[in-house]
């Protein structure tokens, strides 16, 4: 559930985010307005209440749910665009905010419940809009409170100006009245606690994509050069433990300036796609990797690898390769590359580097398209 949330969250449109809040705030101001009439038309509990003040308070709800809808109207056709709407979502903030605060301050905003939920109200912003909405929202509000507060101070109004001094006089009256403020407090709890698990899967899946992406060639999909560095001393502490060999090839693109020169830049980034699709498709997943150095070169990290199993592997990546075809389709054109591999006991990941390059060069020294490997022991210090 967290996880399918913060999926929402992270991919809908601005205006899916607009109509998300107006969802939640709409039947909230509604139950409000419903619940204030109830109360009012309560012959046991309307003399506790300020009736004007309280009567008063339901045309801002009313009104910022008029606001809400029409916002919500004007925004349907929309939902789909990913094109910013700052205007409609600071309108929606600010009525959701001012009039929550409102309605926070009606019954004293320090020690009513409902300031509890006033906080997950801006913590919701902050999980549907940029901070710059909620930083506006959340001066509005803050000014009301102080707004409020200093008028208290003054003797203008009462601390909690819809309700009278009878109802904390009475005590059947004050019973019920905390009742009613364990319950909202409760509730209150359950929203923030529930918005907290949101935004932490939110975290979890920022951290994820960021991990990702620092270990992602961003062209080809592949593994980057330091996620093959990773796993290449991952693969020589495994060495050591179990004594199975593992290799280390070398893959450069021959003659890939001429592909760039030839057929430009974006022909260029489309050959090495395909020849990354075609490495990742030759290997076994997950046990092996493919890897992006730079530019036209790659790597495969083949673990638990003999010399004639990787012999096989490079083979059949040169012959698919073959195969493929670049380009216009009436024009086509096929690269070819060279690999240079080290099948590796008992080195350092330096050691494996070293070699694989060397064999690499020696691949490309004599003629270029084909494959050198060698056996390689090396003394690990």
């Amino acid at each position: 559930m967290r996880a399918r949330m913060a999926h929402l969250l992270s991919s809908a449109t601005p205006a899916r985010r607009i109509l998300l809040a107006v969802a939640v705030s709409l039947p909230f101001f509604l139950l409000v307005l419903f619940i204030h009439e109830q109360a009012l038309s309560h012959p046991a509990v309307s003399p506790y209440l300020d009736t004007a003040l309280v009567r008063a308070m339901q045309w801002p709800m009313l009104g910022a749910s008029l606001i809400n809808l029409g916002v919500a109207a004007w925004v349907w056709p929309r939902r789909d665009d990913a094109a910013p709407l700052a205007c409609a979502t600071l309108l929606v903030c600010l009525t959701i905010g001012g009039t929550y605060t409102l309605i926070t301050i009606l019954s004293g905003p320090y020690t009513s419940p409902p300031s509890l939920v006033l906080g997950g109200v801006l913590l919701v912003g902050l999980l549907l809009f940029d901070r710059r909405p909620v930083a506006i929202t959340f001066a509005v509000c803050m000014a009301m409170l102080l707004a409020h507060d200093a008028g208290v101070l003054a003797g203008w109004w009462a601390y909690a100006p819809g309700l009278r001094p009878a109802l904390f006089q009475d005590p059947a009256a004050s019973e019920a009245w905390r009742g009613w403020r364990t319950f909202v407090f409760v509730s209150g709890f359950a929203v923030l606690l529930g918005l907290a698990m949101v935004l932490f899967a939110r975290l979890d899946a920022l951290h994820g994509q960021l991990d990702t992406l620092s270990h992602t060639d961003a062209l080809t999909g592949l593994a980057n050069r330091r996620r093959l560095m990773e796993a290449l001393e991952a693969e020589v502490a495994r060495q050591r433990r179990t004594g199975r060999p593992f290799c280390l090839v070398m893959i450069d693109a021959d003659h890939f300036k001429r592909v760039n020169d030839t057929w430009g830049h974006l022909q260029g980034d489309m050959v090495l796609r395909g020849l990354g699709r075609l490495l990742l498709a030759g290997v076994r997943s997950p046990t092996d990797l493919a890897a992006r150095l730079g530019g036209e070169e790659f790597a495969l990290l083949l673990p638990d690898t003999r010399l004639d199993e990787a012999e096989v592997v490079c083979q059949r990546m040169r012959e698919a390769l073959a195969r493929e075809r670049f380009g216009d389709p009436l024009a086509p054109f096929t690269i070819t590359v060279s690999m240079g591999g080290a099948v590796c006991s008992s080195t350092t990941s330096h050691q494996a580097l070293r070699e694989a390059d060397q064999q690499l060069y020696l691949a490309k020294a004599t003629g270029r398209n084909r494959i050198c490997l060698r056996t390689i022991l090396g003394a690990v210090a």
